[in-house]
């Protein structure tokens, strides 16, 4: 059965594979991206599928825009079945949005919060929604510091996009637990070592390296794709939510990320910020 299927990233990567298969199988779709030619040029590409596609450009580093860009998708389409939050970045040095904030914690978290609540109502008018939101193996190994979110002291990309990634799974398990009495599944997944365009946003050794890395050890954009698909189509999975999927596989996040505390305090923090500097208010809130 056809469905409505937003993604986010979409013009890039994962993002790009995933479209590609949900226009295959004959989906609606609501593509986000930053670059506007290369939007235009998916969107072209993809209608041999003769599917309905809709586009929006969005820099889902800014929340103010982002925000603006979810109540526009909610006017336009009052039912969405799947959203798939893709886009994020590694940034090697630190960098700071226009709206002052850390660009990893902009762009890797709070585009995924703002995304999904500000989409809620859409949701909620599916008759079996899903909200996918893609983390990664690299949560492992870090904690979070709420004195120091934005990197502000000792700044390491590396670990700046390891908390972002483990903020992802806690947004995804306080989220699902939420939104337990309603029909809305939320799950995350580590789509892999991806040779994509990953971390080409930097410049010198940071960039070589990851090539390299790319290079040698990296899975396809295909391959890296198909945890993703899998959860945005597959029926034996539509009831099962707060989990945490590697290869198609429901699998233990790292053990810190189940403590509840944190993830109430991300939630928290996270919504006192949106509220006190940019006055937003979600729908049902």
């Amino acid at each position: 059965m056809s469905q409505i299927i937003l993604v986010t990233g979409a013009t890039d990567g994962i993002g790009r594979v995933c479209a590609h298969s949900f226009a295959k199988s004959q989906n609606e779709l609501i593509l986000v991206g930053r670059n506007p030619e290369k939007l235009s040029a998916l969107v072209y590409s993809l209608q041999v599928h003769g599917v309905k596609v809709h586009s929006y450009v969005c820099d889902l580093s800014l929340a103010k825009e982002t925000f603006v860009l979810t109540e526009k998708i909610r006017n336009n389409h009052p039912k969405i079945d799947v959203l798939l939050n893709n886009a994020g970045a590694y940034f090697d040095k630190r960098t700071v949005t226009n709206e002052g904030l850390e660009s990893t914690f902009a762009l890797n978290h709070l585009n995924y919060f703002i995304m999904a609540l500000g989409l809620l109502p859409s949701l909620k008018n599916a008759s079996q929604a899903r909200i996918i939101n893609v983390a990664s193996r690299a949560h492992e190994g870090v904690t979070l510091d709420f004195k120091d979110i934005f990197g502000e002291s000792n700044y390491s990309g590396w670990k700046q996009y390891q908390r972002s990634k483990l903020m992802n799974i806690y947004f995804t398990y306080e989220l699902a637990e939420r939104l337990n009495q309603t029909k809305i599944t939320v799950n995350c997944l580590h789509p892999g070592f991806v040779k994509t365009k990953f971390g080409q946003n930097n410049e010198g050794l940071a960039k070589v390296l990851i090539t390299f890395a790319q290079n040698i050890f990296a899975i396809s954009e295909e391959k890296g794709a198909e945890t993703s698909i899998y959860l945005a189509t597959e029926p034996s999975i539509s009831n099962v939510s707060g989990k945490y999927f590697v290869k198609k596989k429901a699998k233990n996040s790292s053990p810190v990320s189940y403590d509840k505390t944190i993830r109430r305090n991300l939630w928290t923090y996270t919504e006192d910020l949106l509220k006190h500097k940019f006055s937003f208010r979600f729908p049902g809130n």
